[in-house]
C-alpha cells in the first residue's frame, strides 16, 4: 500500500502550508522518517518527513503553492506499486475562489496569438503585479506549469536576459504579512501610551561580569537580556496587573510570567515565550533563550513555541543605536518593553558629575487595562531591582 504524505498541523492556528522545497525527485529512494519536503507556515519553516521508507511515487504538491492541513501532498511506497486513481492536488492548492471580473489581478499584455499556458493562481497574480508577461517564464512544475518560484527566479534575472524589464516587487505575504497583519490590528485596537525613562545600570554590568567569571563555555554564560528578563518576571510578579491580557471575554491577570523574547531573523521578527520565567533560574532562563534565538534563525521553532506570551522584552540594545523606541504590543498582551542601547553618559552621583552605563527603556501598555499611575509604579519596581539585580535572581 503507498503512503500518503500529509501536510501536517504544526499548531493551533496553523491553517496552511506552503511547499517551499521538494529534497528527492520522483523515483528517488528514501529513508522512513527522512527529511522529505520543506514548508513555510505564517512565521516557520518545517520539514516533513517521509512515513515510511519506500520510493517517492508521486509529487503532487507544487513548489510555491499553499495547501491545507491534512492534504496528500504525495506518496511514497514500493516501485511498482499504484497509487490511488484521481489524485491531483497539485491542480488544487488551497486557494481562493475564482476572481470576479470586480477582484481579479490585472494581468500583463500578451502579444501574438494566444497558446494555453499552465500557470498556477499565485503564479499569474504574482506576476502581474511585478509588470512580467508569464508567457516568457519557463515553467518548472507538472506539465510545464509556471508555478510563484519561476515567477521569482524570472524577475531576478537582469534586464537583458528578460523580455520585459520591470521593478522586482516582493510579495507581500507570510511572515511579513503575519508581522504587518498583527501590528496594525494591535495598534488599530489597543489605545497604547508608552513611558520612556533612563537607568545607570552599573549593578547590572557588575553582576553579569561575576557571573560570567571563569566561565568558558558559552552555553553557560550570562547576557544582559538574561538578566533584564529575569528582572522583569521577579517585577511582574510583584505587580500582576501587568502580567495580563485582554480578549473578548475579560482581562484575565495570570498567575505565571510567560515571557516573550522578541528575535529579529532574516525577513522578520518572532517572539518564542519562556513559559513560567518567574520560577525559572537565570541560567535556565540563559540556555532556553539561547535555544530559542538558534531555532529561530535556522526556522526550527514550533508554532505552538510562539504562543501563550503573558508579556514581551524587544532588546535592540545591540544594535547600539537607539536609546528609545515605541515597541507595539503583542496582543493580547497589555504591556511590552523596549530596551534601547547602553551608553557611557554623564550623570550625577551624590552631587558629582560621573560617568555611568545608561540604558533607555521604553514601556508600552494598553490603556485599556493599565493606567499610568500604574505603569509608573512598575517601573519604579523595575528601576529598584535593575539598580539592585541581585535581589530579582537569588
Amino acid at each position: 500500500m503507498a503512503f500518503e504524505i500529509i501536510m501536517p498541523k504544526l499548531g493551533l492556528t496553523m491553517k496552511t502550508g506552503t511547499i517551499v522545497k521538494w529534497m528527492k525527485n520522483e523515483g528517488d529512494h528514501v529513508d522512513g522518517k527522512e527529511p522529505l519536503i520543506e514548508i513555510e507556515t505564517e512565521k516557520l519553516s518545517h520539514e516533513i518527513e517521509s512515513p515510511a521508507s519506500g520510493i517517492l511515487l508521486k509529487k503532487l504538491a507544487v513548489v510555491g503553492e499553499k495547501y491545507e492541513i491534512a492534504c496528500v501532498l504525495g506518496y511514497v511506497g514500493d516501485r511498482d506499486e499504484k497509487i490511488p486513481a484521481g489524485t491531483g492536488v497539485s491542480e488544487a492548492p488551497a486557494a481562493a475562489a475564482p476572481p470576479t471580473p470586480e477582484t481579479a489581478a490585472p494581468q500583463p499584455p500578451i502579444q501574438g496569438p494566444r497558446e494555453r499556458v499552465f500557470i498556477s493562481p499565485l503564479a499569474r497574480k504574482l506576476s502581474a503585479s511585478m509588470g512580467i508577461d508569464y508567457r516568457q517564464i519557463q515553467g518548472t512544475g507538472p506539465n510545464g506549469r509556471i508555478v510563484k518560484a519561476d515567477v521569482l527566479r524570472f524577475a531576478e534575472k537582469p534586464p537583458a536576459q528578460q523580455h520585459s524589464a520591470a521593478d522586482v516587487t516582493v510579495p507581500y505575504a507570510g511572515m511579513r504579512r503575519a508581522i504587518g497583519e498583527n501590528m496594525s490590528a494591535a495598534n488599530l485596537a489597543a489605545p497604547m501610551v508608552t513611558y520612556s525613562l533612563s537607568t545607570d545600570v552599573s549593578a547590572l554590568i557588575s553582576l553579569r561580569t561575576m557571573l560570567n567569571s571563569g566561565v568558558t563555555e558559552k552555553s553557560e554564560s550570562v547576557s544582559v537580556n538574561d538578566l533584564i528578563m529575569k528582572i522583569c518576571a521577579a517585577a511582574l510578579m510583584e505587580m500582576p496587573v501587568m502580567n495580563s491580557t485582554l480578549t473578548d471575554a475579560g482581562i484575565t491577570r495570570h498567575a505565571t510570567v510567560n515571557m516573550g523574547m522578541a528575535t529579529a531573523i532574516d525577513g522578520g521578527l518572532l517572539v518564542p515565550v519562556i513559559r513560567g520565567a518567574d520560577k525559572k533560574s537565570l541560567l535556565s532562563i540563559s540556555k532556553e533563550a539561547k535555544d530559542f534565538a538558534a531555532r529561530a534563525r535556522s526556522g526550527k521553532l514550533l508554532p505552538d513555541e510562539l504562543h501563550g506570551g503573558t508579556f514581551t522584552v524587544s532588546n535592540i540594545g545591540g544594535y547600539g543605536s537607539v536609546d528609545f523606541f515605541t515597541p507595539i504590543i503583542n496582543a493580547p498582551q497589555a504591556a511590552i518593553l523596549g530596551v534601547g542601547r547602553t551608553a557611557d553618559k554623564i550623570t550625577a552621583v551624590n552631587g558629582e558629575a560621573v560617568v555611568r552605563p545608561i540604558m533607555g527603556l521604553s514601556l508600552t501598555c494598553d490603556h485599556r487595562v493599565i493606567d499610568g499611575a500604574v505603569a509608573a509604579e512598575f517601573l519604579a519596581i523595575l528601576l529598584r531591582l535593575l539598580e539592585n539585580p541581585v535581589r530579582a535572581v537569588i
